[in-house]
């Protein structure tokens, strides 16, 4: 399901009833059930999040009823009804209630949904302990374990990043034995809101003394709370979204139940935000007589401002969406705390640069530059309800349609959203989202397409001096004719068909019609010699090969020819060559040899008479294999990896179902097709679900950015190094990818500064990722992932598959400990190819599939790859953290990439060396190393004692580290004494 928003043209027109602040009925139930006797709370609210804390009331043995529009709430003792009871998903029902429920009369656990049980409260729970009361948390997470008594009182110092947990504090100590001080550390945000809870708790009769500046509290001991009936007032919060609404368009709209704009936090304390939204030009006048706010005009820009955060902290989403849209800069100070709300509220409001927006984060403060219109794309709400809001409203004003995910989580906080918000005119509406074609074979599938959209762009061929394009019918006809040909040499069902062609529309057309026709199909990197390929097509049995004629540097044509003359047993069972023309056309060819000879493919498949009533009679059965794959040979000999039709369409719908792809997304496809990333996560899915490939053979950052822009990619999967380079290019002025909505980050460690650098700068999501040849992809990150896990690990299990850590004894390690990391999927490969002996050493006696790597897996299942097995630095007895001391090194302002090795070492086993490659300008020594290791307190244990720098790392095509070659240099160099390390 998803929230479909499509421009709103006509002025908005009608009235709201503002519901009632939430903000006030979670501190009134809460003080009321502390007051023996009942009390009456005029103002119901519907709010998912106020019926998280009826529940846990309840629970509590607290009485609740509702008579009208009035809770009747009888306090006093809490007699709990049940040992466990539940925050749900309420940040401010866990914060206000953690340390209430010690008052129970017996022992309580208070926990919240599963997701939320990762949510920290160390400081609030070591402030609690500081006051007397008896818990235990396993993770400074719920579940958190309280044992009944009252607090002693006495004196805590709380950070005042959190709002919630310095109300909590109050809340509880008048309830103690002893006198208490509450303090406050570093920044105090959300003052209004601690505000509030004072002027509540004074409402119910409890006193607490407040210094000038707000950051000190004596709370007498042993104080009761006193029965009160009062009135609550409307939610500014859910009100600031009708206000918005009515600014963004031409309007006449009532907000019925605001009476006032202005106040102080007693009265609300967002009353803030009335404040900003006047500055920025919005029109609002108290009527008196409707008992509303009412905002009338034609039209009207707005005018960037200055927010301070601290005072209205939930706001930002929604003045995100104005400031976007408003005349000159708005500027956010203070947004640092405005990141630890239901998601990282600063990052997921960065999805407005997608949508045209010009959005900058600068350390603390986030600056908004207006722009005149926002264009429609697909963004993640995080299950963020002030998130789908804010971008809900932004897609009202966007050419084209705007798609968000989890299209209910506004009922959290404004149930009332959708209808009230349609109500006035706005187009929304809750759709089931696009279905991903059904299974069956990719031919199946390009012909389907042919059929539906025939004039629709297939592929796009991007060089650097021009873009070919070719629609669905054309690539089904040109596939038919190369199956044709294929079929005319003799081409066998299950067959393997050999071609080294780079990204090149000829790739694409010849492995669907290796599928077409049940053969299997063998792609081989670009960049493999004679050697590497002799051994393939000597393992493959190929007997028909593909090869470019020339490609960067190289004339792979005269060296195929002069190697099978020189070497005839080296081309092993190939009996025909067919050579593709760089451009596309006729090519000079070899004299036929004895048992082999040469064609043009170009002629030859424009020559073909196809034979359509042969070609069905070869459709291939989905258990048929499909894929031979040569591993690159890092540890080994290559091997070659088989893979059947199912397993790999399977795999590319588990990828879009996670990531939400869809047929209107557009596959961008640097990586090379003759790997993994590039044949299934790209051209095998863009197949599937019938969009446009752009396939890129020579990797040109700028031509890339180009590509993006002017076609509208949206998805890509890569290595580190593409994304890095096309950050480079963005930020040395390239024009943003606007259109590109996430990228798949797989086959190289992802530094998490770097991902969040493209994350701002780009406006794209990207997601951490792990696959292998063999397994395809294991787990993935999703957009709607809380944002520190998207691209902060290597993602979570993909449907279906399994994933554990074991250690050397093959035992099952829990959460967080690094092990070897195993894999059980549906996607696995059926084996290697004529190799058994490597197959049954892959895979475990219980039947999972040893990676190689080491990992950890963290209690929500999201694993973290720290190294390969073979990669383990242990010196002296101490293994190296490698992962984490790259991870620190690459966030040095002078290292643009780095990886560490180990040596040899007499004495000690091994040493670690380090390589890196630095930023242009830059520079970095060994001692200035040592420093910032120093700086940042690593253990010099594992300090590598040796530097070297490079001008860039050497990686395999699939762009990750060639450890191996660092280990040879690192041997090869100079036997200069290396400075021991003292513990």
């Amino acid at each position: 399901m998803h929230l479909m928003v499509r421009p709103t043209r006509k002025p908005l027109r009608g009235e709201l009833l503002v519901p009632t602040s939430k903000y006030h009925v979670h501190r009134a139930l809460i003080l009321a059930s502390l007051a023996e006797g009942t009390s009456r709370i005029k103002g119901v609210s519907d709010a998912r999040h106020v019926q998280y804390t009826i529940r846990l009331l309840r629970d509590l043995g607290t009485r609740i009823s509702v008579e009208g529009d009035t809770y009747v709430v009888r306090g006093g003792r809490y007699r709990p009804r049940r040992q466990t009871v539940s925050a749900g998903s309420s940040g401010t029902t866990l914060y206000l209630m953690l340390g209430l429920a010690s008052l129970a009369e017996s022992p309580v656990t208070v926990t919240g949904q599963k997701y939320f049980r990762r949510r920290p409260v160390g400081p609030l729970l070591d402030a609690l302990r500081r006051l007397g009361v008896e818990l235990e948390s396993d993770d400074g997470c719920p579940p958190v374990h309280l044992t009944p008594g009252r607090p002693t009182g006495g004196r805590v110092v709380i950070p005042g990043t959190l709002s919630q947990w310095i109300s909590g504090l109050l809340l509880l100590a008048p309830f103690a034995s002893g006198p208490t001080v509450v303090e406050v550390s570093g920044e105090l945000n959300e003052r209004p809101y601690v505000e509030l809870t004072v002027a509540m708790m004074r409402r119910f009769g409890l006193q607490v003394t407040v210094s000038d500046d707000w950051r000190r509290f004596d709370i007498a001991p042993g104080q009761s709370a006193r029965p009160t009936d009062l009135t609550l007032p409307p939610d500014l919060g859910s009100a600031a979204f009708g206000i918005a609404a009515a600014a963004l368009h031409p309007s006449d709209v009532l907000l019925r139940g605001i009476t006032r704009l202005d106040g102080d936090p007693a009265h609300h304390p967002e009353t803030g935000f009335l404040d900003v939204v006047r500055r920025m030009g919005v029109p609002m006048t108290v009527d008196a007589g409707a008992g509303g706010v009412r905002i009338r005009h034609d039209g009207i820009r707005l005018r960037g401002t200055t927010v301070d955060c601290r005072e209205v902290p939930d706001m930002l989403p929604v003045l995100c969406t104005l400031a976007g849209l408003a005349d000159g800069e708005t500027v956010f100070e203070h947004v640092g705390h405005v990141r630890l709300k239901e998601s990282d509220r600063v990052a997921a409001m960065l999805q407005l640069n997608a949508m045209g927006a010009d959005l900058t984060l600068e350390g603390d403060r986030l600056r908004v530059r207006g722009v005149t219109a926002f264009t429609g794309a697909r963004v993640s709400s995080y299950n963020d309800h002030r998130i789908l809001m804010s971008l809900a409203l932004a897609g009202t004003k966007a050419h084209g349609v705007t798609t968000l995910t989890y299209p209910k989580a506004y009922e959290i906080s404004y149930p009332g959203f959708l209808a009230d918000m349609t109500g006035l005119g706005l187009r929304l509406s809750v759709e089931p989202g696009p279905a991903v074609t059904p299974p069956a074979s990719l031919p199946e599938q390009l012909r389907h397409w042919a059929e539906h959209r025939p004039d629709g762009v297939a592929l796009v061929d991007v060089r650097d001096g021009h873009d070919t394009g070719t629609t669905w019918r054309e690539l089904d006809q040109r596939v038919d004719r190369a199956a044709a040909t294929l079929l005319a040499l003799g081409v066998q069902p299950g067959e393997a068909v050999a071609y080294q062609l780079p990204n090149w529309a000829e790739f694409v057309e010849v492995s669907l019609a290796a599928l077409r026709i049940g053969a299997v199909c063998c792609p081989l990197m670009p960049i493999l010699r004679q050697r590497e390929m002799a051994f393939a097509l000597r393992r493959s049995g190929a007997r028909v090969l593909l090869v470019a004629d020339r490609f960067r540097n190289r004339d792979h044509l005269a060296e195929t020819a002069s190697w099978f003359a020189e070497d005839p047993a080296g081309r092993a069972r190939v009996r025909h060559v067919a050579v593709v023309a760089a451009d596309g056309g006729a090519v000079a060819l070899p004299a036929d040899g004895e048992g082999l000879t040469w064609s043009d493919w170009g002629a030859a498949t424009a020559a073909a008479p196809v034979d359509t009533v042969a070609l069905a009679a070869r459709q291939p059965t989905p258990d048929a294999l499909a894929q031979l794959l040569f591993t690159s040979g890092t540890t080994g000999e290559p091997k070659g990896v088989l893979h059947r039709h199912d397993t790999l369409g399977h795999a590319v719908r588990l990828q879009a179902e996670r990531l939400g792809l869809d047929d209107r997304d557009v596959v961008f496809i640097p990586s090379p097709l003759a790997h993994q990333t590039g044949f299934l996560y790209g051209m095998w899915l863009a197949v599937t679900l019938g969009v446009p490939q752009l396939v890129q053979a020579h990797w040109n950052p700028r031509t890339a950015l180009r590509a993006v822009v002017e076609h509208g990619a949206t998805f890509v999967q890569a290595a580190t190094p593409f994304l890095a380079d096309l950050l480079k290019e963005v930020e040395a002025g390239g024009r943003a990818p606007e259109t590109l909505r996430t990228m798949v980050v797989a086959g190289a460690a992802l530094p998490r500064s770097l991902a969040e650098r493209a994350t701002a700068v780009l406006g794209t999501t990207v997601c951490g990722a792990f696959g292998t040849t063999e397994t395809c992809l294991g787990s993935l990150s999703a957009p709607d992932d809380p944002p520190g896990k998207v691209w902060g690990t290597d993602g979570r299990a993909m449907p279906g598959v399994g994933l554990r850590v074991t250690d050397d004894a093959g035992r099952t390690l829990p959460a967080g400990r690094e092990g070897n990391f195993e894999v059980r999927s549906p996607t696995c490969f059926v084996g290697y190819l004529d190799r058994p002996d490597l197959t049954a050493e892959a895979w475990t006696d219980d039947g999972w599939y040893r990676t190689g790597d080491l990992a950890v897996i963290d209690p929500d299942g999201y694993v973290r790859i720290t190294g390969r097995v073979k990669d383990v630095i242990n010196r002296g007895g101490e293994k190296v953290p490698v992962a984490e001391i790259e991870e620190l090194l690459h966030q040095h302002p002078s290292v643009d990439e780095v990886a560490v090795v180990g040596t040899p070492d007499e004495r000690l086993g091994e040493r670690a060396c380090a390589f890196a490659a630095l930023v242009d300008g830059a520079d970095l020594d060994l001692e200035a190393m040592r420093k910032y290791l120093d700086y940042h307190q690593v253990s010099k244990h594992y300090w590598p004692e040796r530097l070297e720098l490079v001008d860039r790392l050497p990686r395999n095509p699939a762009g990750k580290v060639q450890k191996f070659v660092l280990r040879q240099r690192a041997e090869a160099l100079c036997p200069a004494p290396l400075e021991e390390q003292k513990a």
